[in-house]
């Protein structure tokens, strides 16, 4: 019998391409999504547990579940992904609620869990994390033109803090003509912007190639004649090499736009935190990918409150960032996590002061970002629409602005604008983190 399926996936890009996996093979089954989880027969979470706020986060989407059980003593609960992986069996004897769990090298067993779950029979498959990375079918669901493209899977780099490869595995590329054709059909269904993710992208390829081969990836996917937008998130400072780079520089369809984790600064707090990286390295690098790709737009993320990170240590990333001002900057406080290295480390930050911390960091970067984008008034910028938010005035991202994680583009228009579309804008106003600009009358909309 079809089973209504309501669907909650929390975390990364990454999670999110799991979930499309899933719907796509629920659907095959001739099971059917729904968007009310009152109408549900079966509530699925894919979890994220690679901080305490986000399996927080994931426990509260699981009690919330349990609430519509009592309601409808029939719907069943699956918990899937990475708080399943980490925490199964601990699970089972704490939430009596959930029906099944299914971890991040199962998740697309769901249908046979969902089987034995109607023949009575509660599961919880969570062995092994090395499962091969193939492609699969999905149902995407970000609005188009935008999709997730995930490259690989799982990480090797095993920082100090990061719980990541006990749950996802070791680092596992999917081929590039694999890629390459999913890439293809995306484009066919109507995907302008491709977004690549992986633990790191810049590893792409090692593992089956013995060799780097983003930018090889780049070029074919370059050469996709639908595509508009192709995006790099994710991208490890000690991986972009000059190849990746030139890409960047030279391939049309490439946004000027890399993400790339930084974490920290301080070369004692980088060897501790198993980065491989010095300071000297990060300032070289940013250094080259300023002068060699103009207007590019450069994102990165630090970690505060390290065990054992001093004030000065601290204000080594407060004083870098003003010497080498970052467009978008993402700060997040020392996570704790058992079964890390770094939870066994000595002298452990206070919450109080990492709040402290992550606060005056994000307020420096508040200004820097003010005047990143000030730069861009007066200039014309290509903008995706994808939301209007009130009478002549939309939200629209351009290439500085990667979905879910950056700001965006306001642009103000007497004329109706179709969402999806690109269009030429003129900036006319900036705050800390939107432009404010208006469509080019001159300019027909650019797809």
């Amino acid at each position: 019998m079809n089973k209504q399926i309501y669907f909650v996936s929390l975390g990364c890009a990454k999670n999110l391409t799991d979930t499309e996996s899933m719907v796509a093979l629920l659907q095959g089954a001739g099971h059917v999504l729904c968007h009310k989880i009152e109408e549900a027969d079966y509530i699925i979470i894919n979890t994220c547990a690679f901080i305490q706020a986000a399996k927080e986060e994931a426990v509260e989407e699981i009690l919330l579940a349990a609430e519509q059980k009592k309601e409808n003593p029939d719907v069943k609960i699956i918990v899937a992904g990475c708080l399943a992986q980490r925490y199964g069996e601990e699970l089972v004897e704490a939430l009596a609620e959930v029906d099944g769990f299914v971890g991040t090298g199962q998740y697309m067993q769901i249908l046979n869990v969902m089987k034995q779950i109607e023949a009575g029979s509660p599961t919880c498959l969570t062995e092994g994390i090395n499962a091969p990375i193939a492609s699969h079918q999905r149902t995407i669901l970000t609005k188009k033109p935008v999709a997730y493209l995930k490259i690989s899977e799982g990480c090797s780099r095993n920082c100090t803090y990061c719980i990541i490869p006990q749950l996802r595995g070791d680092y596992r590329s999917r081929t590039l003509e694999d890629i390459v054709a999913e890439a293809k059909t995306l484009a066919k269904e109507g995907y302008r912007e491709l977004v690549l993710v992986a633990q790191d992208v810049t590893l792409y390829g090692i593992d089956l190639y013995q060799e780097k081969a983003l930018a090889k990836l780049l070029h074919a996917l370059n050469e996709i004649d639908e595509l508009l937008w192709i995006r790099l998130m994710y991208a490890y400072p000690e991986g972009i090499d000059d190849e990746i780079i030139d890409s960047i520089k030279t391939l049309d369809k490439v946004q000027k736009y890399i993400d790339m984790p930084l974490q920290h600064v301080n070369d004692k707090i980088l060897k501790e935190m198993g980065r491989h990286t010095t300071k000297q390295q990060i300032e070289q690098l940013y250094t080259k990918l300023r002068d060699t790709v103009q207007g590019i737009t450069l994102r990165t993320t630090f970690i505060v409150g390290f065990p054992g990170e001093t004030e000065e240590e601290y204000r080594e990333i407060v004083n870098f960032i003003e010497e080498y001002p970052f467009d978008k900057v993402g700060v997040f406080q020392y996570s704790r996590e058992e079964g890390t290295p770094a939870a066994q480390m000595p002298h452990q930050v206070s919450a109080a002061t990492k709040q402290r911390r992550q606060e005056m960091l994000m307020e420096k970067q508040q200004s820097i970002s003010l005047e990143s984008n000030r730069a861009f008034i007066g200039k014309k910028l290509q903008v995706l629409v994808v939301e209007k938010l009130e009478e002549n005035i939309y939200l629209a991202r351009s290439y500085r602005d990667a979905p879910d994680v950056d700001g965006g583009v306001m642009v103000i228009s007497d004329e109706k604008l179709l969402l999806g579309q690109y269009y030429n804008c003129l900036i006319t106003e900036a705050d800390t983190y939107d432009l404010i600009g208006e469509v080019c009358k001159e300019d027909e909309h650019s797809q």
